[in-house]
């Protein structure tokens, strides 16, 4: 994969490891991929495939890690080479790195315009004046609203998606070469991530850098890059036009990852998560990489590493059986979900009831004493309820009061105004002032595993604890019944004697799902379960969660952003907006339309591999109505000027099961979104 002039970045054969001796992990072996003049590639992979070392190495930024061999040119540069002085006043001019945490490139106590212009004078030798203009004009060039005022704000003054944009901003200030994402949008919601991809999109054609963009997420992948790159325990085991690859996949990983994904427009077929994890590389296997985990591995590829096979021009695999690969694909498509078994029956009594909660949160905006208080409506007026044995799914942007909903239903906030009842009783605000049965009943799985593992416990603690908390089972029982949550959740016995640190993303999550399985719950509250979480690891946990309820008729409250995900576990959605429940129904219904506009724009936003989507608008301001009016009305293509502005509209019946609040009739939201692509398959 040698490039010329045309490439912005050749890298060939490049090995990182991590450490000396029998004990160095050898991160990243023999890789080589180029990227032409103001071509976008994506690298994928799951955690520790080693995409970020390689990110890392591009401007030779390891930490604790060695190039052992290889080289890298980044427009004629020989990075390898540099001196350490060279390597500063290349970074940040000729190629910047955005990375996957903005606050990790801001500095907290300078203002954001300030950063850049500083950028600027040493990169460009502008002086302060012309600095700080020009810091003002790139504000603008990423979308971000009225930039002569937000240059003089501070990081922890803007949301997440406004410091990324700030990042990239920063990034793009001195016109790189090479712009190296590092999962530039794995944090944001749908929306906000929907905005950056398109200024990404922007971006690229305007100032014609080359983009290596590093994701997980082959949705994100296949509608922002030209190539994409398959990343697999170091080994680039494909690579070709995004296009071909996520629809002709030539090597097993890939094909595994394309049946790991939940898609909005399918949620008949079950997701068929990777078996396996990855391999120990301190001690690579002789032969193919992936050759353990592999459905349709054959006797050689235990014995030698297959070498890169061309399957067109632009298309290369490592693998011995790509001819195989196929039927990998086709099994996938053809495997049906298991159905949850419906413990509830039409009109049947609902277990869980949230009925009119409101709760604000009070803030203290600017000098003590003389600001002014700044109340922020989390909760308003919300009611929800959930049948026994069924899944609610709570769906909406960041701001949206989604996690605040699970919070206040499981007592760790409390409601103003409403109540939240348990078959039929009325629960205490405060999970404190609930009886210890209760709590036991109302379990809740976080979106933060590390949050609620102690990381000072054994695993086999960690799970024990409810137990005997609860009183669920004996202490001569509790060993064999903590082996039994394990195995539950396919971990196994091995695990009880780990620490956290000891765990993957995945591991840790499903250990927190074997503790609150622990307490025998009836009700489970899951905040973002798999947002944090690879592909195949999120398919995993999503099956098991699926499992769980069939075998045990639980009841989910599950949190989400990720409309996909929400169509596959759940049997009726809820779409909030701004404290407010705006949509709810059967979740066929809801995915079906005709949509609330607010559901529909994150139906738009949603990347995934098999439909365009939209460009979508920059978020405005909060509207300051004093709470008359739509809150979706700024933002809102369908708005009905001298109508949705001033007054409210109710959460009314549309008569097919759903409760929408939209002026709009049924047949208008109908008519105008008949041109945009069915959210169903053909």
């Amino acid at each position: 994969m040698t490039g010329a002039s045309t490439h912005n970045l050749r890298v060939e054969n490049l090995s990182i490891a991590y450490g000396t001796g029998e004990r160095a992990l050898h991160a990243v072996r023999d890789v080589s991929f180029s990227i032409a003049k103001g071509e976008a590639y994506g690298l994928i992979g799951e955690s520790g495939s080693g995409k970020t070392s390689v990110a890392y190495a591009l401007l030779k930024y390891l930490r604790g890690g060695t190039i052992r061999t290889g080289a890298i040119d980044i427009a004629g540069n020989d990075i390898l080479a540099m001196s350490p002085s060279a390597l500063r006043d290349f970074r940040g001019n000729r190629a910047a790195m955005v990375y996957q945490d903005p606050m990790s490139s801001l500095n907290p106590s300078i203002v954001v315009g300030e950063q850049i212009a500083e950028a600027l004078r040493r990169h460009r030798g502008l002086d302060e004046r012309a600095a700080w203009q020009r810091s003002v004009e790139l504000l603008a060039l990423v979308h971000l609203p009225a930039p002569d005022a937000l240059a003089k704000r501070y990081p922890h003054q803007l949301s997440g998606g406004q410091q990324q944009r700030v990042v990239i901003a920063l990034a793009i200030a001195c016109e790189p070469d090479l712009l190296i994402l590092d999962e530039p949008t794995t944090g944001l919601d749908v929306t906000t991530q929907a905005v950056v991809l398109d200024l990404i999109q922007e971006l690229r054609h305007r100032v014609r850098s080359s983009i290596l963009f590093i994701s997980h997420n082959l949705g994100v992948v296949a509608q922002t890059c030209d190539r994409i790159g398959v990343l697999y325990a170091g080994e680039l085991v494909e690579e070709g036009l995004c296009a071909t690859v996520v629809s002709q996949p030539s090597h097993p990983y890939t094909a595994g990852l394309l049946r790991s994904m939940p898609r909005a427009a399918d949620r008949a077929f079950e997701l068929k998560p990777i078996p396996g994890s990855l391999p120990d590389l301190t001690r690579p296997p002789p032969g193919c990489i992936f050759a353990k985990r592999c459905e349709v591995a054959g006797a050689e590829c235990t014995e030698r590493r297959p070498g890169a096979r061309r399957l067109s021009d632009t298309h290369v695999t490592r693998c011995f059986f790509p001819e195989r690969v196929p039927e990998l694909r086709d099994a996938g498509d053809k495997t049906v979900a298991p159905a949850v078994a419906a413990v509830a029956g039409p009109g049947a009594q609902p277990v869980l009831e949230m009925d009119a909660l409101s709760l604000s949160f009070r803030q203290h905006v600017g000098l003590p004493f003389f600001g002014t208080v700044r109340e922020t409506r989390a909760l308003d007026d919300v009611s929800l309820s959930v049948p026994r044995g069924r899944t609610l799914a709570v769906v909406g942007e960041s701001g949206s009061g989604k996690s605040t909903l699970a919070r206040t239903v499981v007592g760790l906030l409390a409601a103003e105004r409403g109540v939240v009842r348990f078959e039929g009783t009325a629960l205490a605000s405060q999970a404190a002032q609930r009886e210890l049965d209760l709590r036991r009943r109302i379990q809740m799985i976080f979106q933060n595993p590390d949050g609620a593992l102690n990381p000072q416990l054994r695993v086999g603690d960690i799970v024990a604890r409810p137990l005997r908390l609860y009183g669920r089972a004996k202490a001569a029982e509790i060993p064999a019944r903590v082996v039994e949550l394990l195995e539950k959740v396919r971990l196994g016995a091995r695990y009880a004697s780990r620490f956290p640190h000891e765990l993957s993303g995945g591991e840790k999550q499903r250990v927190n799902i074997a503790r609150v399985l622990a307490a025998d719950p009836e009700i489970i509250v899951c905040d973002e379960p798999t947002s944090a979480l690879d592909i195949s690891v999120q398919a995993s946990v999503l099956n098991q969660l699926r499992e769980l309820q069939a075998a045990a008729g639980l009841t989910y409250l599950f949190i989400s952003h990720d409309l996909a995900v929400v169509r596959y576990i759940s049997d009726t959605v809820a779409v909030m907006y701004l404290g407010r429940v705006v949509e709810t129904g059967p979740t066929e219904t809801i995915f079906h339309g005709p949509h609330h506009p607010y559901t529909e724009s994150l139906l738009a936003a949603l990347p995934e591999i098999d439909k365009p989507r939209r460009p979508v608008a920059a978020v405005p301001p909060l509207p300051d109505w004093g709470g008359k009016g739509c809150l979706f009305a700024p933002r809102c293509p369908r708005r009905i000027d001298g109508l949705c502005e001033r007054v409210a509209p109710p959460l009314a019946d549309t008569g097919d099961g759903r409760l929408m609040a939209c002026h709009v009739p049924l047949s208008g939201l109908a008519a105008a979104q008949a041109a945009i692509p069915a959210t169903e398959p053909a």
